[in-house]
């Protein structure tokens, strides 16, 4: 009998990562990818000798800015697109699919059989990138796989099929929202998909959570801040989860939505997280904290059939397990578009372990909590002269602000004195007192505080209108 998913041991995984990783690129990559065909063959690389993990240290890391729109090349961010025509796919595709697609043809004629092709190939479901970096193209079986993949984040999280949820999600071509669409799906839950901002308002999303019994709710964390103290406790009667799409650094912020739950009226309602790396194609969930210890988060539970994740230092170089650094995603087994060796910006501080986790006791590798992103540094003058600051080190103190009902961080690269960055802390809704508290104890990271009326900050952060949610903007100087 095969094992769970979530239960095999991390050897058994490393042959799975390994065989999957050789078919990726010997069958899918380079034959039917113009732009790693052409890193292969510049680099004299032979796609099939990659075979083993270590085999990888030769292909060069790529990052968004090789698959960023420029004015010479518009069509840049499409370059993760496979693209595999008929002489190709006779040539390179695995026999299995092969023989489905003669079978196919023999049985049912030739329609039948071009259209069970596309379902493998062809992409028919785009996510667009929030900035540079490269379009996600999903087949049939893709979505199969995101559907699976969300079932099982979901799975993770404590989410049962009699559970009932309502995401207010921002509709979109991006992961957020479909992530937690298809997730539903693969789980087998009742679920209603509200969208957000403009599409509908709180109130509406409150009739809707207590008219459907919701007992799971979906949300970025300033849509849900003010839904939560807004909507009557009738709304939240049945909650027992609340989803958060994570920015990255969310240490914090537990503690906060737990005792907004307390205040809404569901008390016994747990907070979980999913972070979305939208070059992933899927998200990962962290398991639930027990009961009065909020901020006891054990990582994000990842998908080793579907990726492979490495973590590397400042110069690209691979660190031991445990160890910070920056993750690298490959992709293992997708057909619409695929990455190799991708430079995310996304750093775990704490790196990544392959140790059964001690929250649910799954084996999957896992991405250790406290993260924070490669732009997320900024040298300031600091009290005591020029201070490099790690923004995840401020955040914390935000999300635990009270009477602060938004928050957003600015950095400016050289906008401050004598060339240095300038950061600057949003904080919607806060008394002249609130700030004062925020701005000393934020003092020694050279952060300067100022109160802004909550509708206005709410439309600079694109509160349910955007994805993800501008929590943290890093901009050049003017």
């Amino acid at each position: 009998m095969a094992r769970p998913w979530d239960r095999t041991p991390p050897r058994d995984y490393l042959r799975l990562q390994e065989a999957l990783l050789h078919e990726q690129v010997a069958r899918y990559l380079y034959p039917f990818s113009p732009f790693y065909r052409k890193l292969f063959d510049d680099h004299d690389i032979k796609p099939q000798r990659i075979r083993r993990l270590r085999d990888l240290d030769q292909v060069p890391l790529s990052s968004a800015e090789d698959f960023a729109a420029v004015p010479e090349d518009s069509s840049r961010p499409f370059r993760a697109l496979l693209r595999p025509d008929e002489r190709g796919l006779k040539r390179w595709a695995h026999r299995d699919v092969l023989r489905r697609v003669a079978r196919e043809k023999l049985v049912r004629g030739d329609e039948s059989a071009e259209r069970l092709l596309a379902e493998e190939f062809k992409p028919v479901h785009l996510h667009l990138p929030a900035g540079p970096g490269p379009l996600a193209g999903y087949t049939m079986r893709d979505l199969s796989a995101l559907s699976q993949a969300g079932a099982r984040s979901l799975a993770v999280m404590g989410v049962t099929r009699q559970d009932v949820l309502v995401s207010t999600l921002p509709f979109g071509p991006h992961l957020p929202f479909w992530h937690v669409h298809y997730g539903a799906q693969g789980a087998g839950l009742g679920a209603v998909h509200l969208g957000a901002g403009e599409a509908v308002r709180p109130h509406e999303a409150a009739v809707w959570m207590a008219r459907l019994g919701a007992t799971v709710l979906a949300s970025q964390a300033a849509y849900a801040d003010g839904f939560l103290r807004g909507a009557p406790p009738a709304a939240f009667a049945r909650l027992r989860v609340l989803v958060l799409w994570a920015i990255g650094g969310m240490r914090g912020a537990r503690e906060r939505f737990t005792a907004r739950l307390r205040a809404a009226g569901a008390p016994d309602a747990g907070v979980a997280t999913l972070l979305g790396i939208p070059e992933a194609r899927v998200a990962w969930a962290d398991c639930p904290a027990p009961p009065g210890q909020a901020e006891a988060a054990h990582g994000y539970h990842t998908y080793p059939d579907l990726e492979l994740l490495e973590v590397v230092d400042g110069e690209g170089r691979g660190v031991g397990e445990g160890e910070a650094g920056e993750l690298v995603y490959t992709s293992l087994d997708w057909r619409g578009s695929a990455l190799l060796r991708y430079r995310t910006g996304v750093v775990a501080r704490r790196g990544i372990t392959t140790e059964a986790c001690p929250g649910c006791g799954r084996t999957v590798p896992r991405v250790l909590p406290d993260l924070s992103r490669v732009d997320w540094r900024a040298m300031v003058s600091g009290p005591r002269g020029p201070l490099e600051v790690d923004l995840a080190d401020i955040l914390p103190e935000l999300w635990g602000a009270r009477g602060v009902a938004l928050w957003q961080v600015e950095v400016t690269r050289g906008g401050g004195l004598a060339g240095a960055d300038a950061i600057v802390a949003r904080l919607g809704g806060a008394s002249p007192g609130d700030v004062a508290q925020v701005q000393a104890r934020l003092a020694p990271y050279g952060v300067r505080c100022r109160a802004v009326p909550v509708r206005e900050l709410g439309q600079r952060m694109g509160v349910g209108t955007e994805r993800p949610e501008r929590r943290v903007v890093v901009r050049a100087a003017r």
